[in-house]
């Protein structure tokens, strides 16, 4: 059977190359016959719409012709109109002279004058309106041909319609060296004794007698001369066989035209005069739009018809004229006819020609279809010879390459894979018809960039090999690393065929190592960072504070108080547990970057780099006590106490060693000072942590014991110092201390949170105050209250609404003051919250405006009412000029958005009115009132 293949297959592909050789020539041939036939047919079908367009386009170039031609002629009208009147006075004067050169010495003078006007008198030119006439030197009239009872009379002062002295013009004419020129004026022509129309007159001194000799004419004669001239030519013009070209005036009458019309031709049915109707109204309707081509049927010139006609309508610029040019479709028809038969005689010798050569290409097809056969088949004896050998070996390294551990990747020389083994598919997880084809860049993990795999195929193309390490990634997702080699295949040129890579998956050893890593850098117990892996993050950290000279950072040493009584009681593995729920607790109070090790047994150990203030320091250790402290199991309320040593790089060490080491001595200095505290190294941190501590302590009892209260500074309108409103600020009234300023507490208050509270209170005690003082006020009265960042949160708009309600406070009396650092955070929020707040009806004011860097943004973006110029601004007012301009240009600002301007820290009678001056409308501080308790107030402002 397998012979029986050898040898037919080449009969098979014999047969299959001429069949298909034949199927695509038939293809072609019919490809090309349908494709001549169709392009016949459209040129066909093309030409008369051909020889139309080409109709249309010789009637636009006859239209224009003649348009130009018409122009041109109407212009030369006073060119002519001089010209022949010069040649006309040129011939008289050569009579004149001859009569005179000749009778001179015969005749007296005044029979030779005689004899000179007689002889011109008769002289007739312009089709017969033309004339000579004399004057003298004088204005005497001597010749008059039209009017020969005014000869001798004197014409010097006549005038025409526009006041021109008519002889003087002509006599003015001739006062040149050439004693000749041209007069323009205008006179009655001969039709119309009433209106006179512009004439052209040529006049030349002759000498003998002191005439002038002249002649002249109406322009607007002339111009009728030439257009009669144009309409002669006009009419004698053809194109085509029976093409002219008909011209009409404005009111339709017909001027010039070559064809049959009703005024040509009387033998016209009443049918076709009014068809001439139409087709006249047809004519001048196109023409009145602007012009165009128009069809209709009318006679051919010779009278025969009516056929179909087209023609092109045009205006002739300048005059009421209009052109129609036109030809008849049936003229073209038998030019179509013969450009058809010419087509039709092409198409057939075209079709013949591809005839031809279909048949020629055929047996050429054939020929060589026989001849490749013959030398396929010896061909393909040797190659299947060739191939049944090499499949032998094959079938050997295909058991090879199957049953290899490794997985075994072939690629072509494009580094497309060809096939892959069993191992292949069970490492990576793709089975191979997946990955056939494809380059094997698909398994990249991404952990290497490009340099890597460019050096890796750099030593593949130098060394023909590479063997290393790699990441790459399996089917699901996971990337794993793996041993991989790959092997180039190289012909005898030395170039590349194929490309042999084997991987092993290094999964498990890799787990192995990894663990091995983690348990040499952290606890098994907790899964905190050991001690080791502790020093070296205190290294990095000293590398970078070294650098940083003013960079502290600390180490908490923390120990549990008694735990080896919980080992000893409860067992080993419930004091494991123990601390895993320590370890817990711990990590859940540092930040993002401290670091948090266990040192073994119960003591660990935390790493907080960038120290700002020590009180970080004391704080986290306050959390933890406090955390630590709390019990441990629900049911039998387990507690356990810490104790804490601080150490703060630089000063208690600069090396992980000793500071570790003071930080133990803090630890039990901690011990022995009771437990279940914190202690600093030195007695001076311990010194300022404690102070701190105390006034946090005394801060949470302030609140709790409401030794808060609120003092008011006024605010007073500029223009006449009525009240305009109260700035409520908290005071704190320590119980040992007195009276502690803002600045001692509010920072805290923010720090730890109790600003929430405190600031809950203080909106609550202001709107209950401001009701009070809007009940007794005459004017309107807003009662301002400090909103920080802390309470700038949505529960913000609920607190202002119910202390509006509680205290009956009208919302448009209350003004929440807010700083450009609220302002600054989310935008989205922050708009969002605002118009919460509008929308109860308070009013919005920015506080210490001036002082952020985008502080003019804010007044475009937010809706506010009221803007305060920080105290900066105004203490040195107005001796300092940029200051002043500052606080001239924010009131401008603040004007132009119309917010209220309330300028702060006042304190100078001077600075009041250079603020009033400038528009600022409010204005508080110690030159009107310091900050006063509310009864005080209530006595200076309301009292009855």
């Amino acid at each position: 059977m397998a012979q029986m293949n050898v040898t037919a297959l080449p009969r098979y592909l014999l047969l299959g190359t001429v069949a298909i050789t034949v199927l695509l020539l038939a293809s072609v041939a019919a490809h090309f016959l349908y494709k001549n036939q169709t392009d016949n047919e459209n040129r066909l079908a093309a030409l008369e719409e051909e020889f139309m367009e080409r109709g249309r386009e010789q009637l636009s170039k006859e239209t224009q012709s003649a348009k130009d031609y018409i122009g041109y002629m109407v212009s030369q009208a006073e060119t002519v109109l001089k010209e022949k009147s010069k040649d006309e006075v040129l011939k008289a004067h050569v009579i004149a002279t001859t009569l005179y050169e000749r009778e001179k010495d015969r005749r007296p003078l005044s029979e030779i004058k005689t004899l000179v006007t007689e002889a011109l008198r008769d002289i007739r030119f312009f089709n017969g309106r033309g004339y000579i006439f004399i004057d003298d030197f004088e204005g005497l009239c001597i010749l008059l041909p039209t009017a020969p009872h005014v000869e001798g009379r004197s014409l010097y002062d006549n005038q025409d319609d526009t006041g021109h002295y008519i002889m003087r013009g002509l006599l003015e004419a001739v006062e040149n060296p050439q004693r000749e020129g041209y007069s323009r004026y205008r006179w009655y022509p001969p039709h119309d004794q009433k209106n006179m129309a512009d004439k052209i007159a040529f006049v030349k001194a002759f000498e003998p007698f002191e005439w002038v000799i002249g002649a002249g004419d109406y322009l607007y004669q002339i111009e009728n001369d030439l257009k009669a001239q144009a309409l002669k030519r006009l009419e004698a013009i053809r194109f085509g066989e029976h093409g002219y070209i008909a011209v009409f005036d404005s009111e339709g009458k017909l001027l010039s035209s070559a064809g049959i019309t009703s005024q040509k031709e009387q033998s016209l049915s009443p049918q076709y005069l009014k068809q001439e109707e139409r087709i006249l109204e047809k004519i001048h309707n196109k023409a009145r739009s602007g012009g165009g081509f128009i069809e209709y049927e009318w006679f051919l010139p010779n009278g025969d018809g009516p056929y179909r006609k087209v023609s092109l309508v045009d205006r002739v610029p300048g005059l009421d004229w209009v052109l129609v040019a036109g030809f008849y479709p049936e003229d073209i028809r038998e030019l179509v006819q013969k450009q058809k038969n010419l087509l039709q005689v092409t198409h057939q010798e075209d079709q013949v020609q591809i005839y031809i050569f279909l048949l020629l290409a055929t047996i050429f097809s054939l020929g060589f279809s026989l001849l490749f056969s013959g030398w396929l088949n010896r061909k393909f004896t040797e190659y299947h010879r060739e191939i049944e050998s090499k499949q032998r070996a094959l079938s050997l390294a295909s058991q090879v390459f199957d049953n290899a551990s490794e997985g075994i990747m072939v690629t072509g020389s494009d580094n497309r894979l060809l096939t892959v083994n069993d191992a292949f598919v069970d490492i990576t997880g793709y089975s191979a018809d997946e990955v056939v084809g494809k380059n094997p860049k698909f398994l990249q993990s991404g952990r290497h960039d490009e340099t890597f795999y460019r050096s890796m195929w750099q030593m593949i193309n130098t060394s023909g090999y590479w063997r290393g390490e790699i990441w790459n990634r399996r089917k699901n997702g996971e990337v794993f690393p793996q041993w991989l080699s790959i092997q180039a295949v190289t012909d005898s040129a030395g170039m590349a065929r194929n490309y042999i890579a084997s991987i092993t998956d290094l999964t498990e050893r890799k787990q192995v190592e990894e663990k091995l890593r983690y348990l040499s850098d952290f606890d098994p117990l907790t899964n905190l960072p050991n001690r080791r892996l502790l020093g070296y993050r205190v290294d990095q950290t000293l590398s970078l504070s070294r650098r940083q000279p003013d960079q502290q950072f600390a180490l908490l040493y923390i120990d549990l108080d008694h735990f080896k009584n919980i080992n000893d009681s409860l067992g080993h593995r419930f004091g494991d547990e123990i601390l895993q729920k320590v370890a817990k607790r711990i990590t859940e109070l540092v930040r993002e970057g401290d670091t948090v090790s266990r040192l073994g047994g119960d003591e660990f150990m935390i790493l907080m780099p960038e120290l700002h203030k020590l009180e970080q320091a004391a704080n986290l250790a306050e959390r933890i006590l406090h955390n630590i402290a709390q019990p441990l199991e629900n049911d039998s309320h387990l507690m356990i106490t810490p104790s804490v040593g601080i150490a703060v790089y630089p000063n208690d060490g600069d090396s992980f060693d000793k500071l570790l080491r003071n930080a133990d001595a803090a630890v039990h200095f901690a011990k022995r000072q009771g437990r279940n505290n914190y202690q600093f190294y030195t007695a001076e941190m311990n010194q300022r942590a404690s102070e701190r501590l105390q006034v946090e302590i005394s801060l949470r009892k302030a609140v709790e014991n409401q030794e808060f209260e609120l003092f008011y500074q006024p605010q007073l309108n500029l223009r006449d110092g009525s009240l305009a409103g109260v700035e409520a600020l908290i005071r704190w009234r320590h119980p040992n201390e007195g009276l502690v300023p803002p600045n001692r507490f509010i920072p805290l208050a923010e720090e730890t949170g109790l600003i929430l509270q405190i600031g809950s209170w203080v909106l609550v005690e202001a709107c209950r105050q401001g009701a009070e003082w809007a009940a007794k006020s005459t004017e309107p009265f807003t009662m301002s209250v400090n909103v920080s960042v802390r309470q700038f949160r949505p529960e913000l708009v609920e607190e202002v609404r119910s202390a509006l309600l509680t205290s009956g406070l009208s919302p448009k009396s209350l003004v929440i003051e807010i700083t450009e650092s609220t302002l600054m955070q989310d935008e989205e929020k922050t708009l969002t919250l605002l118009h919460e707040l509008k929308e109860l009806g308070v009013q919005l004011s920015l506080d210490d405006f001036g002082t952020g860097y985008s502080s003019m943004a804010y007044l475009k973006r937010f809706n506010l009412d009221q803007l305060k110029i920080d105290r900066a601004f105004i203490s040195d007012l107005p001796q300092n000029p940029d200051d002043a301009a500052i606080t001239s240009a924010i009131i401008d600002v603040a004007s132009h958005f119309g917010l209220v301007t309330v300028a702060e820290g006042i304190e100078k009678p001077e600075q009041a009115e250079f603020l009033a001056s400038v528009g600022c409308i409010e204005g508080q501080g110690y030159y009107y009132e310091k900050p006063i308790p509310a009864n005080d107030l209530t006595e200076r402002y309301f009292a009855d």
